[in-house]
């Protein structure tokens, strides 16, 4: 459970960089100063940019759900099986949702947040059986 909370967590650094590179090899040099100055006026994020910043801000949500969730599946000792299994589902989506989301790829995005949220169901239940 350990590595799939680091790899999670991973994600979580990746997206939270991802907007400023997509901005700087949109922008190039005006993207780093701006990122270097007080940043008292917000830059126009690109589109790509918007998209990858939306996902941050989904992420963060999911973070909320899925840290206590995986912390307790430790707790009790649930490091296999269905929290695990969960714990898993919810990684493999999450690092499909970030691409889906910024290539705007129809329902793709609905359809991998839905089985991201299975995932965190899945670890629910395990806690809560083991409770």
């Amino acid at each position: 459970m350990t590595a799939l909370i680091m790899g999670v967590l991973l994600l979580y650094l990746f997206q939270t960089y991802l907007p400023s590179v997509i901005m700087h090899r949109a922008i190039g040099a005006k993207a780093l100063r701006h990122a270097g100055g007080p940043r008292d006026t917000p830059l126009p994020l690109t589109v790509n940019a918007g998209r990858a910043k939306r996902a941050l801000v989904n992420m963060n949500e999911a973070m909320l759900v899925f840290l206590p969730l995986a912390l307790l599946s430790v707790h009790f000792g649930l490091v296999d099986g269905l929290a695990w299994a969960g714990a898993l589902v919810f990684l493999l989506a999450r690092i499909a949702y970030v691409p889906a989301y910024i290539t705007a790829f129809g329902l793709v995005r609905s359809v991998v947040w839905a089985l991201g949220h299975a995932g965190l169901a899945m670890m629910a239940v395990a806690v809560l059986q083991n409770t």
